[in-house]
């Protein structure tokens, strides 16, 4: 592997297949004063709103005019395209390639790097629901890997001019880090939706109860920024209310037995946090503790 060129904020980067996430770095990168000089997207109609964004910058339908034109290349794909795209193309040393998947080891990119290229991943812990998110890149947490020690520092470097943080992180842990990634945003958003559901015997249907349940859920995510963690739990698991657990065991199986199965196996799972409070006795943990157990409700 040859030496990389300087990294700072003159290095000419790209960013193939840019889609939301892609075209979000792109405008986030351009902002905070870096290089972006070629972005590749395969739709003609994307292509020219990143025209129309990214002054100065060759936008390409093919990916490989794009790495051809920068030092440092963000594959910004699908993950389960990444590997294949890096597969396809020609890579040459003194050159970066990076990764923006959670999961995704980087040795995904080792076809770059038998080519001479230093390879690592950049992670952003957020959500992109359109190309124009630049702005949520801010006071978020970015996963960065890389062997090579100037990439690695140039992408701590990176993650604070973008307005985040950066969080070293190795490919083996980043099965973990994804879970947890996942657990607190689309298994998040699914559980809103089973407690939306459980409005249905009310008469309410799924999307009116979760209207009505969003500023419970806007409180409990201000409770958690604001008191953290064991505070921001509340209900009958730091009160220790067994009846009433008896009770919302019975609503949730009657609902479907999977969202009984995912009420129970949430709380038996968070339990301990609940406990943290100091506010339920030894007998009524492990009685709930009981009530929520697999064994106890087959």
């Amino acid at each position: 592997m040859s030496p990389l060129p300087k990294l700072d904020r003159t290095t000419p980067i790209a960013v193939v297949a840019a889609g939301r996430l892609g075209s979000s770095l792109a405008q986030a990168l351009v902002g905070a004063g870096y290089t972006v000089v070629a972005v590749s997207s395969r739709r003609p109609d994307h292509r020219a709103w990143l025209a129309s964004r990214l002054e100065g910058a060759i936008v390409a339908e093919s990916a490989q005019t794009a790495a051809n034109l920068a030092s440092v290349v963000f594959i910004t794909a699908p993950d389960a395209l990444i590997a294949e795209i890096c597969d396809s193309l020609d890579w040459r040393s003194h050159q970066a390639v990076l990764h923006c998947a959670g999961v995704l080891p980087v040795s995904t990119l080792n076809s770059a790097a038998r080519q001479g290229a230093a390879i690592g991943g950049i992670h952003p812990l957020q959500t992109f629901p359109s190309p124009d998110s630049s702005d949520r890149l801010k006071d978020v947490s970015f996963a960065i890997e890389a062997e090579n020690s100037d990439l690695l520092d140039w992408l701590r470097t990176l993650a604070t001019d973008l307005g985040g943080s950066p969080v070293e992180i190795e490919s083996r842990q980043r099965p973990a880090y994804h879970a947890s990634a996942v657990m607190a945003c689309g298994l998040f958003a699914g559980l809103v939706g089973l407690a939306a559901e459980m409005w249905e015997p009310l008469g309410i249907d799924r999307d009116e109860a979760l209207k009505r349940l969003v500023p419970l859920i806007r409180s409990t995510v201000d409770s958690l920024d604001q008191r953290g963690l064991p505070l921001a739990i509340t209900g009958p698991f730091v009160r220790g209310a067994v009846e009433t657990v008896k009770s919302h065991l019975a609503a949730t199986n009657a609902n479907s037995g999977e969202t009984g199965r995912a009420y129970a196996a949430l709380a038996l799972a968070s339990l301990h946090i609940a406990r943290e409070q100091g506010g339920i006795s030894d007998e009524d943990y492990n009685s709930i503790k009981s009530l929520l157990s697999p064994d106890n409700r087959q």
